[in-house]
């Protein structure tokens, strides 16, 4: 494998693309052309019209931009020849052109972060709802193996997402200190156990193998499948639904996974650009990071074709470019959950729910509906749900990732879309002085049920909402007030 830097030949930076992969950023040539600035050099994009379609909204988003100033970046898959780069797909969403895997360690004498005597720092960050990325954060991650990717500024590493190396790889698990409860019943406590503030609102981050084929070990090239799910804000009563997306990926030399997630985002202050985000950026860029903000919940399989895969991906980009040239109203007919589980359904996989292929196939777009407005997608924006208690797996986060996850356990099912292993990873909300998030909830409207999410809707039109906030508190009492997050388990 041959280094793109020379900084690259340190034995703790590792070039983790491919040959028929180039990162960097999208050129627009103002002509109807596009090419790519890597580190490699420049390169004109040659694509079909349908990817075509894709590149002026990420080269120039309509509303979401990077805080920093600089452009996104991208890993673009094709098939570089001469100063030609033949674009087999639509970019996907990183943190930044190169990657260093090590140890990270903090000089208190000189103040410099380094991993192995590669000298490295932290990239930008922003400040909302009166958090960002802050010195605890850093912190956290000092005497962790870790995945940085970014950019090289002046001979230091600028690292802007960082992901502890186990969590998203097909190496055997690190040991949890869940393993003796998830043996007992692991489908039992992913679905409840997990959500439990003990668990969600901790530090302890851990994957473990739910399922493994008899006599299968994964090897490099293997295809990965995942949903993913993630929490509620600590800071937020707008979040309580959080946010539900899928991805695809293959299995690298080392076991590392080359995943993605295809982030259906509308415009938000995080600058999540929505589209095909690799899971480095997805979960711990230190702006677009989900996990800066609220626990995730992953669940992996591996094994099923990859032009399945590939159908669900080029389904979701239409849906993509309307979230990044639209300013969108997220409604029951067009969010984050409908849009994914639309892709999944032509790809052959299927919730366990009753509705998904009626309401998968059938365009609602332009149905009348007497409906409720009632926030479930958090920062995704407000759904539209009134006669969805029964349905909420259609377009609610939570109860669709957990209908995925019992599709997907079954023989039956496991057998039609050859999966040989399936694995859970939760990852915790990276350490900072943000209050900590946790489980999203699993109501929608419920008779009975107290703490649904029309109850904390209502609070944050009272509290949050500018246009709609009744009252002014002072921050320590919204601090407060927001405890009332923790009846959601």
């Amino acid at each position: 494998m041959k280094f793109r830097h020379a900084l690259l030949l340190l034995s703790v930076v590792s070039n983790v693309y491919a040959a028929d992969f180039l990162t960097g950023s999208l050129i627009d040539n103002n002509d109807g052309t596009f090419g790519i600035s890597s580190p490699k050099g420049q390169f004109q994009i040659e694509a079909s019209d349908v990817i075509k379609r894709s590149l002026p909204s990420l080269a120039n988003p309509t509303y979401v931009t990077q805080s920093d100033g600089n452009p996104y970046s991208y890993e673009f898959k094709g098939e570089l020849k001469g100063s030609v780069f033949n674009l087999e797909q639509t970019p996907t969403n990183i943190p930044g052109a190169e990657a260093v895997t090590g140890t990270l360690e903090f000089n208190e004498g000189t103040g410099r972060y380094h991993i192995g005597s590669q000298e490295v720092s932290f990239g930008y960050t922003k400040n909302l709802n009166n958090y960002e990325f802050d010195e605890k954060s850093k912190k956290s991650f000092v005497g962790k193996k870790v995945i940085a990717e970014g950019r090289v500024e002046s001979g230091v590493f600028i690292m802007q997402a960082l992901t502890p190396t186990g969590l998203f790889s097909a190496a055997p698990a690190a040991s949890s200190p869940y393993d003796k409860e998830i043996a007992k019943n692991p489908y039992k406590f992913l679905k409840k156990r997990v959500y439990k503030n003990d668990i969600s609102k901790s530090n302890n981050s851990f994957r473990t193998t739910v399922y493994n084929k008899k006599g299968y070990t994964v090897k490099p090239g293997e295809s990965v499948f995942l949903v993913t799910l993630s929490g509620r804000q600590g800071d937020s009563f707008g979040s309580v639904n959080g946010h539900f997306v899928a991805g695809v990926g293959e299995v690298k030399d080392d076991l590392t996974l080359r995943g993605e997630v295809s982030n259906a985002y509308v415009t938000n202050g995080k600058d999540i650009l929505s589209g095909n985000t690799s899971l480095t950026n997805y979960f711990s860029n230190l702006v677009q990071g989900q996990n800066n903000y609220r626990p995730t919940y992953t669940f992996l399989a591996y094994g099923i074709d990859k032009d399945k895969l590939q159908t669900f991906r080029d389904f979701m980009e239409p849906s993509h470019i309307k979230f990044r040239t639209e300013k969108l109203d997220i409604t029951l007919e067009f969010n984050c959950t409908t849009e994914t589980a639309k892709g999944l359904v032509l790809a052959g996989i299927k919730g366990n729910h009753t509705r998904t292929l009626w309401n998968r196939v059938a365009d609602l777009n332009n149905l009348a509906i007497p409906l409720r407005t009632l926030s479930v997608f958090g920062e995704a924006g407000e759904a539209l749900g009134f006669t969805a208690s029964n349905d909420k797996e259609d377009f609610q986060p939570r109860p669709a990732f957990h209908s995925y996850i019992e599709s997907l356990k079954k023989k039956s099912v496991m057998k039609k879309l050859g999966i040989k292993r399936m694995d859970y990873v939760f990852y915790s909300q990276i350490p900072s002085n943000r209050p900590v998030g946790g489980a999203p909830s699993k109501h929608t409207f419920n008779v009975g049920v107290k703490h649904d999410a029309l109850f904390y809707k209502k609070l944050y039109d009272k509290y949050e909402n500018t246009e709609t906030k009744k009252e002014d508190i002072p921050h320590a009492e919204f601090l407060e007030l927001l405890k009332i997050l923790d009846k959601v388990e």
